[in-house]
């Protein structure tokens, strides 16, 4: 563990904290769906839709109107998932992100004898892991998988606030909390968020997300300053983490 810490450090990954993600904001471009509703909320459901939508009022994004459809789960009925599963997923993507910056295979090697990642990978993430010479849309994919990370991060405790999704995460910082730990204090010292602190976040991005597709069929550009791949990344992840539709990762759907 040390000389892997020692030759990522010095190596590529201090360049790697001293820059930004190798994004593309075309590189995701989710299908356009929609999710039927007609329910009648609970309580706790409009409470988190009026505060959500306080925010994208606040900002000049556009809200839902039909006040009985578009709605994430009231907290009754969601199940968050656990924090080693989300410790898991957390170290899985890291990997995967670092595989997409061009990481040498040795230190991948290293990274996953010493974090134990292969068990942890989804079989399409096995499938990218094991692929010499992926395409450039494949490395750009993964590399957007940093966003999920960073929400993981969030939800283990190790990142204070989601700010606004106009801005990429700062990679460095989100990797640095992993190689610095290692997987043991990783684990250790997470502190798994609340159900309703995730589920605000999860209602809030449904609607952030509902109003990045209804600009883009429009022909518009994303209101507010949103960065909709960034909107897709944390859709994914907080759908994941309320166990969206009972759906693992490599099936995860962000309809609006």
């Amino acid at each position: 563990m040390k000389r892997l810490t020692t030759v990522l450090t010095v190596g590529f990954l201090a360049g790697l904290f001293n820059c930004g993600q190798k994004k593309s904001s075309d590189s995701t471009t989710p299908p356009i769906t929609k999710l039927v509703q007609n329910i009648t909320p609970t309580k706790d459901q409009l409470e988190r839709r009026a505060r959500s939508e306080a925010i994208c009022i606040a900002r000049q994004i556009p809200v839902y109107k039909n006040q009985n459809s578009l709605f994430v789960d009231p907290e009754a009925k969601v199940t968050i998932r656990t924090q080693d599963e989300v410790v898991d997923r957390a170290l899985a993507l890291c990997y995967i992100g670092l595989k997409s910056e061009g990481l040498e295979q040795k230190h991948l090697d290293q990274m996953d004898k010493d974090f134990h990642i292969t068990a942890k990978m989804t079989a399409s993430e096995k499938n990218y892991a094991t692929t010499l010479q992926p395409t450039e849309q494949q490395k750009i994919d993964a590399n957007w998988r940093y966003e999920s990370l960073h929400v993981l991060l969030w939800a283990l405790g190790y990142v204070e606030k989601l700010n606004f999704p106009d801005q990429m995460c700062n990679v460095g910082d989100d990797v640095k909390i992993i190689y610095n730990l290692k997987e043991k204090k990783f684990r250790q010292n997470a502190r798994l968020r609340t159900k309703n602190e995730i589920l605000d976040e999860a209602d809030l991005i449904l609607r952030l997300h509902w109003a990045c597709v209804d600009a883009r069929m429009k022909n518009e550009s994303a209101p507010g300053g949103l960065n909709s791949s960034i909107v897709y990344e944390r859709h994914y992840s907080l759908n994941w983490l309320i166990k969206f539709m009972d759906q693992e990762w490599d099936k995860v759907t962000t309809d609006t």
